[in-house]
């Protein structure tokens, strides 16, 4: 007898952690295009949780009951008619389409432009925390910082999921970078390699730190005087929403809106097994207990990743 459906949370409503329901649903269908993948581990996103609150309502990319979650590691299990890179039982990693079902679910379909192998020294629980956050980091070093050897780089937020894939993507590139973060996570960023690390809680930090080709501001704190550690013929760039810059500054400035890529998501896999990017710590939580995973990204401090077990 063929299973139709599967165990999913999804919501009804928007709202807080009380609208996650866990629902029997039907499996969803593919199209040509599409792989149906069965999901191992999703990872938890601040934007999960945004959208659940309803941030995004008014922009009308979602239809109630939702599926949330849009990172993911699992296995192939059926390929569309037009798929030719996957075939079902390979290991697969991707950053589905944030408008669709998500993969708090045991399957999600998802287009196989979006999906690239698993990294081979990856787990499972390790691949499903990746795709979201290194995305975001490959797409603002990559295509919104054009880096070339020995431009200076300065990174706000440096030791969260973005901040540190956006680090390592900066320095591999030959950016001398500067990382901002808490005392506590100094260590850390100087493991992955980073020279020069400031504190945030410090009085003047910024005036300290001289100007820059290109500052990644993860965080969007507004910091008095960030502006002026941009170089007039620098690019400041953004994630969270996109500034008003005083007429006085000439430097450009780019928000980074990460888009799902199957291609960005193979060259990073690579990296990763190379050995040349290092990932953050994970925290693994079965999938009944997502509202407690939800609860502690909500905090916005979480250490590394937090990743459900499917």
């Amino acid at each position: 007898m063929e299973i139709t459906t599967m165990k999913a949370i999804r919501i009804h409503q928007y709202g807080g952690q009380q609208t996650l329901r866990k629902e029997q649903v039907a499996i969803p269908q593919i199209s040509e295009d599409d792989v149906l993948i069965a999901v191992k581990y999703s990872g938890i996103n601040p934007v999960d949780w945004k959208v659940r609150e309803g941030w995004l309502a008014s922009e009308n990319l979602h239809q109630l009951p939702l599926i949330l979650g849009w990172d993911l590691a699992g296995v192939v299990e059926q390929v569309g008619e037009n798929v030719t890179q996957f075939q079902a039982g390979d290991e697969v990693y991707a950053f589905s389409d944030l408008t669709k079902d998500g993969a708090y679910a045991q399957y999600i379909s998802v287009n196989a432009a979006l999906v690239a192998k698993k990294p081979r020294s990856l787990s499972f629980a390790q691949a499903a925390a990746v795709p979201l956050t290194a995305l975001t980091a490959w797409q603002a070093m990559h295509q919104l910082a054009k880096i070339e050897t020995g431009q200076s780089v300065l990174i706000h937020g440096a030791s969260g999921g973005v901040g540190s894939f956006a680090v390592q993507f900066a320095m591999h590139l030959g950016a001398m970078v500067t990382a901002v973060a808490s005392t506590g996570n100094h260590s850390y960023l100087q493991s992955l390699g980073v020279e020069h690390v400031a504190d945030y809680r410090q009085p003047n930090y910024l005036q300290a730190l001289g100007q820059f080709d290109y500052v990644f501001d993860v965080v969007d704190n507004d910091t008095q005087g960030i502006y002026d550690t941009v170089k007039p013929c620098g690019k400041y760039i953004s994630t969270l929403k996109t500034h008003q810059i005083p007429a006085r500054y000439t430097f450009a400035h780019e928000r980074v809106l990460v888009m799902p890529s199957g291609e960005q998501l193979s060259h990073i896999g690579a990296l990763i097994d190379q050995g040349a990017i290092q990932l953050p710590s994970i925290q693994q939580l079965p999938l009944d207990a997502v509202a407690q995973a939800h609860a502690l990204s909500e905090t916005e401090h979480v250490q590394g990743k937090i990743v459900l077990q499917i």
